[in-house]
């Protein structure tokens, strides 16, 4: 059977880079799922980009090789064309929701295909019951957590039948119960004779499909990574949460919390998608309006907490032009060699002069960090879903970030659904569902962290689901 997608020594030099990303080889056959796996940095949003055919349509640089959809070069295709035939699920699903319901969604990218109402609404409410929309189906795309969007996304491109389906770290969002589901309809998908190409750091679920071709990218030399010392130890505090409760729209997503966190603890936040870990972080750094009391306590009176927060989606934090210009951002003097000691630290000093959305989606998170590490004054930081994106090393080298912030005092509360890692560097973990905390402990080994996590997506399975 001939390759729906092909790609033959393609490769992309993005303008103001002076290295080229790839080249990459790879064919994709109909009812063929082909995994791409491989460090943070190695290329997979590329090879993604190239693969649906925003590169070259969009982004500006140099294209070499070729990309061919159905046997003609991908460039002399019409972007409208390619995009009825081929299906992106991108990294940041926040940024792909246009309409005002998630059933909205899927019905708008039927409409620009020009089929009937009656055609629509089947379709429509097709998706909505095999994607489990149906609790969701009349809410903001917006409001919806990461993981639930990512899911909305998947279902409003299978809607449209397309040929091919390019996924850019499609579990990468998802609770354990969620991922497991969306690797079924994707199987489900390829089935059908879907073309499907997913480029995953998480590789176990997907690797494990019949029939599975995988391609692992090669990654840059690992550098030693050097560790620096913050300017000043954090005196002693703690951060008291009593009644925490935000309403958003007529729906209650977080109900009566209460947390008591310390400064130089690292506290893990998990939940199910939809849980509320987002909205906590965002009430915690003084980002969302709230009920309740949040409040520091230490030397003095008490007062805001000032904990910085590091986003799930960092396109939302980032508007400067340049690494260099979001680092430096809003500060009146910067210290030279802390600067480049973070830097270093995050390993961005290669990009220093690159524009932040141009970065991968792992390197972006590295630099909301440092944004964090050069800002004056912080008790801490709030991490969303921060391994997002991110090989194994540079995962380890979080983890001893996080735990360097914690040695000097700081509070470092961590939301993330990457379970292992959570093992390996937190503290305590609070579980959240239902916008509640059901349990709240000190991890003592991840046996203990992976029971928490099974009372509640025990309680998150659908009916008739172990």
């Amino acid at each position: 059977m001939q390759p729906v997608l092909q790609l033959d020594g393609a490769a992309f030099q993005y303008a103001g880079r002076s290295t080229s990303v790839g080249p990459f080889d790879l064919a994709v056959r109909p009812g063929e799922l082909h995994l791409v796996s491989g460090p943070s940095g190695s290329g997979k949003s590329t090879l993604a980009r190239l693969a649906c055919g925003l590169i070259p349509h969009l982004y500006r640089g140099h294209v070499r090789g070729r990309t061919l959809f159905a046997g003609r070069p991908i460039a002399d295709l019409p972007l409208w064309q390619i995009a009825a035939r081929v299906g992106l699920v991108g990294q940041n699903p926040a940024a792909q929701v246009l309409a005002a319901s998630a059933r909205g969604e899927i019905a708008f990218g039927l409409d620009t295909l020009g089929l009937s109402a009656a055609d629509i609404d089947a379709r429509v409410q097709c998706m909505v019951d095999e994607f489990d929309l149906t609790e969701l189906a009349d809410r903001d795309p917006q409001t919806l957590s990461g993981g639930e969007q990512q899911r909305l996304v998947l279902a409003a491109v299978a809607a449209r039948h397309p040929e091919v389906v390019v996924l850019d770290e499609p579990l990468s969002m998802l609770d354990p119960h969620s991922a497991a589901a969306v690797v079924g309809h994707l199987d489900r998908l390829r089935r059908r004779g879907t073309a499907i190409l997913a480029c995953e750091h998480r590789i176990d679920a997907l690797a494990a499909q019949p029939d599975v071709r995988h391609t692992a990218l090669p990654g840059r030399p690992a550098a030693n990574v050097p560790v620096i010392d913050l300017p000043e130890r954090v005196s002693a505090f703690r951060v008291v949460v009593e009644q925490l409760a935000v309403t958003l729209g007529d729906r209650p997503v977080l109900c009566g919390v209460d947390l008591d966190l310390a400064g130089g603890e690292v506290v893990g936040i998990v939940g199910p998608n939809g849980a509320g870990k987002t909205t906590l972080l965002r009430a915690l750094s003084g980002l969302q309006p709230h009920a309740g009391r949040i409040v520091r306590l230490g030397s003095g009176m008490p007062h805001p907490p000032q904990l910085g927060m590091c986003f799930q989606n960092p396109d939302r934090q980032f508007f400067n032009p340049t690494v260099r210009q979001e680092l430096c951002f809003g500060r009146a003097t910067v210290d030279a060699a802390h600067y480049r000691a973070v830097l270093g630290l995050l390993g961005l000093a290669a990009y220093e002069n690159v524009p932040p959305l141009l970065l991968s989606e792992g390197e972006k998170k590295r630099l909301g960090l440092g944004v964090m590490l050069l800002s004056p004054g912080l008790a801490g930081v709030c991490l969303d879903e921060p391994t997002l994106g991110q090989d194994a090393r540079h995962r380890a080298h979080l983890g001893t970030v996080v735990r360097r912030l914690a040695a000097a005092g700081l509070l470092c509360v961590v939301a993330s659904h990457d379970l292992p890692w959570l093992g390996d560097w937190v503290d305590r973990l609070v579980v959240l569902d239902g916008g509640r905390v059901v349990a709240d402990a000190p991890v003592t080994s991840r046996a203990a962290l992976s029971e928490a996590w099974d009372r509640v997506n025990a309680r998150a399975a659908p009916a008739g689901e172990p």
